[in-house]
């Protein structure tokens, strides 16, 4: 076993994203000369448009370690203490799998279902790192 597993997840697909804005970069660029005011009233703010949409998508995932368990769901990545998780619930049916971490405390942590990564390899992981694993 490792010491950390790390899974990341991203909602699209960033290579047609680069692709995309790669072609707008070189359509802005030949089509200057020509018709500056279409660039500017089009082009431009398309370029922005799909710069922006590239930047702020948010990444999903687990980064696993002895000590810690990192969630990350786009702006709100938390933290959780290994030693204060009591188990691991996983609902595994009809559509993604939904996963479920229970603190000692009783409190509950969804995860968002692009942050899981594959059940099996979420329970070995788990299990792994001492946490024991419910089916719910």
């Amino acid at each position: 076993m490792t010491s950390d597993f790390e899974y990341r997840a991203r909602p699209g697909n960033l290579a047609l994203s680069a692709t995309a804005f790669g072609v707008l970069v070189l359509l802005t660029a030949f089509l200057w000369q020509s018709v500056p005011g279409l660039v500017l009233l089009l082009l431009i703010p398309a370029l922005c448009v799909c710069f922006w949409q590239i930047v702020v998508t948010p990444v999903y995932g687990l980064h696993l370690s002895p000590e810690c368990w990192h969630i990350f769901e786009g702006p709100r990545d938390r933290s959780l203490p290994a030693r204060s998780i009591a188990h691991l619930r996983v609902y595994d049916g009809d559509g993604p799998t939904r996963c479920t971490i229970v603190m000692t405390d009783g409190t509950e942590v969804k995860l968002h279902h692009m942050a899981v990564p594959d059940p099996t390899v979420l329970i070995r992981e788990a299990t792994n790192r001492g946490v024991p694993v419910r089916e719910g």
